[in-house]
């Protein structure tokens, strides 16, 4: 029978597709329908920080009686119909903690990982170690870690939350737990375990560890490290670009998602390219516009701490519009899932 001869229907044909129906099946012509394709979007920091000052005199830490709620601000992709999150495979949400708060220990299968924004000294504790939360910083807390929050400080801290819930929800893998002492975890490491237990040098033992460990990446290191990255020529389609490597595997920064830093140099312009994966950004420094598509383009204008995002599969091409001062983008990707499962590909002009 032909394509058309299915699409035009008949009798027997719908007497077909009934009867599948009864029997919680399908024939593969009837799947036809296509998820609607992701849509490139700039979230600005002032509407951001706007709504998260104003859930800060709405909504408690841990409201409704749920000791593991946070109070997040979320950057949600308008395409998406079902379950609301900034792409298929990665949740991006921006939370506040004010000073005094505590947002209790607790643990979960997905992985998470946190960009600082403002604080002034607040500390997050992960899996027994206190580690200070400054501006640009990123903390790891893989899948099971315990972590909890406090905010020491007299200024509100906030910070980007970089999960992947919907990856770990699409796969029915969803586990949670709250600390069986309440409130926060003891801290029972000293200050800057992880990187010392995973730093250039370390003991035999952290070789053979689990492959993805709580870790803090200082930004005073991060910013130095670019700095002579872009004193270089630099990627063509990226401008100068460092990635965040697993302290322990040398690979990607978690299994599921990927982080990285970069620079456009003054006036600088990136080529066209595109890639399988989803992309979210974070201005740290500076303004631009990203180009998104060929032919019929679409520009996504930011600046300073606004956020925006890059589906998959789509050209994309950076440029700084500043002629004397650089813009520095943080970003977190899918892609070594999607290299996990052979689905990564690359292309560019």
């Amino acid at each position: 029978m032909s394509t058309t001869e299915v699409e035009s229907g008949n009798e027997k044909l719908e007497a077909l597709h009934q009867r599948l129906a009864e029997n919680a099946l399908a024939g593969h012509w009837q799947s036809r329908d296509q998820a609607p394709k992701l849509e490139p979007w700039v979230w600005p920091w002032s509407a951001i920080h706007s709504c998260l000052m104003e859930a800060g005199e709405v909504v408690p830490i841990g409201g409704a009686g749920d000791a593991t709620a946070r109070r997040t601000v979320q950057l949600i992709n308008p395409a998406l119909t079902g379950p609301k999150a900034t792409s298929r495979t990665l949740h991006v949400s921006v939370q506040l903690v004010k000073p005094g708060e505590t947002a209790e220990a607790h643990r979960h299968t997905f992985n998470a990982m946190r960009f600082v924004v403002q604080s002034t000294g607040m500390y997050t504790t992960a899996d027994g170690e206190q580690m200070i939360m400054e501006p640009g910083d990123l903390l790891v807390q893989p899948g099971w870690a315990w972590h909890d929050h406090t905010n020491i400080t007299d200024e509100p801290a906030i910070w980007l939350d970089l999960l992947d819930h919907p990856l770990t929800r699409y796969f029915d893998s969803m586990f949670s737990e709250v600390f069986g002492e309440g409130g926060a975890q003891p801290i029972t490491k000293p200050d800057g375990y992880c990187r010392q237990q995973f730093g250039s040098l370390r003991p035999h033992a952290a070789a053979v560890g689990p492959k993805a460990v709580a870790y803090s990446y200082k930004w005073t290191e991060t910013l130095k490290s670019l700095e002579l990255q872009a004193a270089g020529e630099g990627d063509p389609y990226d401008g100068a670009l460092l990635e965040y490597v697993n302290p322990v595997t040398g690979g990607a920064t978690l299994p599921t998602m990927g982080c990285s830093i970069q620079m456009l140099r003054p006036g600088e312009a990136t080529k066209p390219h595109r890639h399988t994966g989803s992309t979210a950004y974070h201005a740290v420094r500076g303004q631009g516009v990203t180009t998104v598509g060929r032919g019929e383009t679409q520009e996504l204008k930011w600046g300073e701490q606004d956020c925006f995002f890059v589906p998959p599969w789509q050209w994309h091409q950076h440029r700084n519009l500043s002629k004397s001062e650089p813009a520095i983008i943080f970003s977190v990707t899918d892609r070594p899932a999607l290299e996990a499962f052979g689905f990564y590909r690359e292309e560019g002009s």
